[in-house]
């Protein structure tokens, strides 16, 4: 939730609940009639406190678990009797392009080359464009959780289980598209988002449990050497998901997705010769918010 104005958002508020969609899906197809309900349930109390606390427009969108459930739809039909409101599952383009939106708007300027990488559970999407004009990119099957299921990783992964990693992440990003130009490289999505509370520069957001909270006071972007995303993945190379938590105050949960997301920002840094890279919490749910507010005259979302 956020309100728009001419220099970017502010009265930001987000929830974040992991529920495990993409794993489910990876392992059965379809979400299954238990999360199908508790996922529901979840949307509409969401819902209903974006409008208590004065919400003008909503806007849900699904992405690649819901892509690939196949009772993804089944989901859409759930929400819309409880809350009247249309869940639109987004093509991997859309939710590429809406990324580079929400990671670029108020940040690059008009005209200057960037790409935005948004490392997800289970898909990565790499849009290139001009200011926040995305020009091109693609939706790759490549995420935090993916890479982890695929190597069937201990916690923390083996030195063997890292290197099938980084050979599979290698693999996929040869088919991540070349910029025309190049320019600043900015991660968002949950990886990119916790990789400062991983390096001890931030406090953690907490995983919700039934609130809209406010954001935390840092800077939108915050601009990491590789050699800090590589000191991030070498702590969850030699550290349990459980130690990562209880020196970061990151839940278990995330900080287990950590252990893949950080191997896939490095590959991404290695596919696009970047010496560093921007990390930021604005990406698709921004872009959301900003399609939505230049849709209709409300300044609230």
């Amino acid at each position: 939730m956020a309100t728009v104005g001419d220099n970017g958002t502010s009265q930001r508020r987000h929830a974040v609940h992991l529920l495990g969609l993409g794993r489910q899906v990876a392992a059965t197809g379809d979400l299954g009639a238990e999360l199908l309900q508790r996922t529901a349930e979840l949307v509409g109390h969401l819902i209903g406190q974006a409008r208590q606390d004065g919400a003008e427009r909503i806007g849900l969108v699904g992405t690649e678990a819901l892509r690939n459930a196949a009772d993804g739809a089944l989901l859409g039909d759930r929400i819309r009797e409880r809350t009247k409101q249309q869940l639109r599952i987004l093509t991997g383009e859309a939710e590429a392009r809406l990324s580079y939106l929400g990671g670029t708007s108020f940040r690059v300027p008009p005209g200057q080359p960037a790409t935005v990488v948004d490392v997800g559970g289970g898909s990565t999407e790499v849009v290139h464009g001009l200011g926040s004009r995305a020009v091109g990119g693609t939706s790759l099957k490549l995420g935090s959780d993916r890479v982890l299921l695929a190597t069937t990783a201990d916690d923390p992964p083996s030195e063997r289980q890292r290197v099938d990693a980084e050979m599979r992440i290698s693999m996929v990003l040869e088919e991540a598209p070349e910029p025309a130009r190049s320019g600043v490289l900015i991660a968002t999505g949950g990886t990119a988002s916790n990789l400062p509370v991983l390096l001890g520069m931030w406090r953690p957001f907490p995983d919700s449990e039934d609130a809209l909270r406010d954001e935390g006071p840092h800077e939108p972007w915050t601009t990491l050497s590789r050699d800090a995303v590589e000191r991030a993945a070498q702590l969850t190379a030699t550290h349990s998901s459980a130690e990562v938590a209880m020196r970061t105050g990151l839940s278990p949960a995330r900080a287990r997705l950590m252990a893949g997301g950080v191997l896939v920002l490095l590959g991404l840094l290695d596919r696009y010769r970047a010496d560093e890279l921007v990390v930021t919490e604005r990406g698709l749910r921004d872009g959301v918010v900003l399609r939505l507010a230049a849709v209709a005259a409300p300044r609230s979302t």
